[in-house]
């Protein structure tokens, strides 16, 4: 993707492009500490917007403070204020909101993306669901989360990452990138989305178990009526995550350890 086309997409303004309007951008980082290409743009955090729209620390660093103004080896800044005193010809594009650019693109990437998704939630067991499904997919390119940074943001970073087109994407996803602020399933539209249980892990912020199973139901939202949902079904409210999932496909699967032997077609 051209530097002249994600300023298009997100409609900001070019600064110190001359001549670099055409240079290539294939991968995105929202973490400066893993630029390490000139392909690669960096969506800087601001601090007040990442905050207020993403939940993000109102204690983390302003992006822009973050960035080496020596360090050439950037391909891009995508930033809401310029960044004075960089050392080299560095591409900036200025946007009035670093979250609504952030999002548009990673949409806009995800459209022209065609290979499986993977979307994964659940109260318990979501790492270890990604770690082993990517691990029989070893034998292929793989786009996973970093380390289990499985909240918005991450969602939608992931989503930029698709730019580099993986055979399978495969995205563990919090209950904060699913819940009544925003459900970003609803833009990753998962091929296939699991929930591997319903617990009371997050009784620090959400009172009952049934408002748990409500949200994390939410993932159903993302899958079209060809995609296929897989649901634990020996967790609590197995039959209203399947009464959900069915809303949205007719391709549900459940898994069982005990009563039945590998997965089964519910119907």
């Amino acid at each position: 993707m051209y530097v002249k086309e994600i300023a298009e997409i997100v409609k900001g303004r070019l600064m110190d492009a001359v001549g670099q309007e055409n240079h290539i951008i294939n991968d995105f980082e929202t973490i400066y500490g893993f630029v390490k290409s000139k392909n690669t743009a960096y969506f800087s955090p601001n601090k007040v917007t990442w905050a207020k729209e993403l939940g993000r620390s109102k204690n983390a660093p302003e992006g822009n403070d973050l960035i080496d103004k020596s360090n050439g080896n950037i391909g891009l800044i995508i930033t809401e204020n310029y960044v004075e005193g960089m050392e080299h010809n560095v591409p900036q594009l200025i946007v009035d909101d670093s979250v609504k650019a952030l999002k548009t693109l990673a949409i806009h990437i995800r459209n022209q993306f065609h290979n499986p998704v993977i979307a994964i939630t659940g109260s318990m067991g979501k790492s270890s669901t990604r770690m082993l499904i990517s691990s029989l997919l070893q034998d292929y390119h793989v786009l996973e989360n970093r380390g289990n940074n499985n909240i918005r943001a991450a969602i939608y970073a992931n989503m930029l990452k698709l730019i580099k087109n993986p055979d399978y994407a495969v995205i563990e996803t919090s209950l904060n990138a699913i819940n009544n602020k925003e459900n970003t399933a609803i833009y990753l539209r998962p091929d296939i989305a699991i929930v591997t249980g319903i617990g009371a892990a997050h009784f620090s912020t959400f009172q009952s178990l049934e408002q748990i199973a409500e949200l994390k139901a939410r993932i159903f939202k993302g899958l079209n009526h060809n995609g296929i949902a897989i649901i634990n079904g020996e967790t609590m409210f197995a039959d209203y995550l399947k009464d959900k999932a069915l809303e949205s496909t007719q391709n549900v699967l459940t898994y069982h350890k005990r009563t039945y032997c590998g997965f089964r077609f519910f119907s």
